[in-house]
């Protein structure tokens, strides 16, 4: 990433000396903000490649941020954003619907943000290099790989991932949470993701009691590794056609009406999407429109189940900028 221009702004001056080392790291030219007035300045200097902005009050409940954070994409197409915050979801993802530009959004405690997560998401933003599981994992781990194909099959690939989180010492809690992302994940693959040559969702108004042999070029893939940090499972489709707008109205509809008001239906309505992402440290969904899907969850293991409840997530859409070919027009996808 030699060449490369980041803005980088955390009123905690901790902060910044970690992210300044870390994205000094990868060959880029990492510039600080040291307050709003100075963030002001220094946004509108333009030239950035990338932006990575605390969006804690004030800045979050200043309209005048809002309005500027939201033409960036318009006045410097180059320039990609990532806000990171310390507010629990339930503050921030209804902002989702309404700005667009909060697309990356890093979870941060009370101490200073993840060097990896920072090197990750930039590396991931200024390469344009969105896939693969083995970035949010220490260097050197291979996931495992099962192919999704028949609906009547979910149970055995849950068991293959609940029994790997089993084998590693997780305790009975996790490894509950793991069986519910992977149930999750593997009616997705099978039900949601799968589209016509229109684009139209092809299995999704379909009762999840109904059973379902993918086509040879429908097959998903589960994938799932652990570095001792984080356990991790990942689901992989063909079509890429979830959407922003999709994962943040299911979300923000169970956030809103609490998921046990949320009709379980055939075409489902994001009860599960909603299980999923209360189950996580860390949300990733890369999305290739019209070609391929990717999503990525990750637990950390390090947290006590306490501390894990408390603790804010991380969520990102990273949406390849190409145009999606003319049959993948459709939208939906993850819990559709």
């Amino acid at each position: 990433m030699r060449g490369k221009r980041i803005l980088f702004y955390d009123p905690d001056p901790r902060a910044r000396r970690v992210a300044e080392r870390a994205l000094a790291a990868t060959g880029s030219e990492c510039v600080s903000a040291h307050d709003a007035d100075d963030l002001m300045v220094k946004v509108e200097a333009n030239g950035w490649d990338l932006m990575m902005i605390n969006y804690d009050p004030p800045l979050r409940d200043d309209p005048r941020w809002s309005d500027r954070l939201g033409t960036i994409e318009h006045r410097w197409p180059r320039t990609k954003l990532v806000l990171h915050s310390t507010a629990p979801t339930e503050d921030y993802l209804p902002l989702m619907a309404t700005r667009r530009f909060l697309r990356n959004v890093i979870a941060k405690n009370d101490e200073p943000l993840e060097p990896d997560e920072l090197i990750i998401t930039a590396e991931k933003l200024l390469r344009g290099d969105l896939f693969g599981l083995q970035k949010y994992l220490l260097w050197g781990v291979e996931p495992y790989c099962v192919k999704i194909q028949d609906s009547r099959d979910k149970q055995d690939y849950i068991s293959q991932v609940s029994s790997y989180a089993a084998s590693l010492g997780c305790n009975e809690r996790v490894v509950e949470l793991i069986e519910t992302i992977v149930d999750e994940l593997v009616t997705n693959a099978i039900y949601n993701a799968p589209r016509t040559p229109t684009g139209e969702a092809k299995y999704a108004k379909m009762s999840r009691r109904e059973p379902v042999r993918l086509e040879d070029h429908e097959v998903g893939e589960l994938q799932f590794a652990c570095d001792g940090d984080y356990i991790a499972v990942a689901q992989i489709d063909p079509f890429g056609a979830l959407t922003q707008e999709t994962v943040v109205s299911y979300l923000n509809r169970c956030l809103v009406k609490g998921p046990d008001q949320i009709s379980e239906a055939s075409g489902g309505a994001g009860i599960g999407l909603f299980r999923v992402f209360q189950s996580l440290s860390k949300f990733v969904i890369n999305v290739d429109p019209g070609r391929k899907t990717e999503v990525i969850t990750l637990i950390d293991l390090r947290l006590s189940m306490k501390r894990f409840r408390q603790a804010t997530k991380s969520f990102h859409i990273f949406i390849n900028d190409r145009s999606p070919p003319p049959a993948a027009a459709g939208g939906g996808g993850t819990g559709e």
